[in-house]
């Protein structure tokens, strides 16, 4: 039985290095594929938002995010105890497509400040 089309183009990040995995995105992309997916669970989340950022910042640069899917997954551990595990999936592609991000988009929120007499650290006068 042959595998998915889906699962060829699938880094999974795990416990090695960030630039294993980041080897692993450039190698996919230039091999011809179009998409790359990074998929994480857990702790690997991080490292998964560390790849996606380090290839697109200093290797491959025209790279944009398609798609990000996050979830969870119901695990069962070593001692039978049940839990969820979040998880993530960022789906990269090459070139101009519509529906991708161009840049991040991050929104800074204006924070509110306070008067000092409402601070709970401020020194009565």
């Amino acid at each position: 039985m042959s595998e998915p089309d889906f699962q060829q183009n699938l880094v999974r990040i795990g416990k090695k290095p960030i630039m294993n995995y980041v080897t692993a995105c450039v190698t996919l992309f230039n091999s011809g594929n179009g998409e790359v997916m990074v998929r994480a669970r857990g702790q690997a989340i991080e490292k998964a938002i560390g790849t996606v950022q380090m290839l697109r910042r200093s290797f491959l640069k025209s790279v944009l995010i398609k798609t990000i899917t996050l979830g969870s997954e119901d695990v069962t551990r070593y001692d039978g105890t049940r839990g969820n595990i979040s998880t993530i999936e960022i789906v990269l592609s090459q070139g101009e497509e519509e529906g991708e991000f161009e840049e991040d988009e991050s929104v800074e929120a204006e924070q509110p400040t306070l008067p000092q007499s409402a601070s709970p650290y401020a020194k009565p006068t």
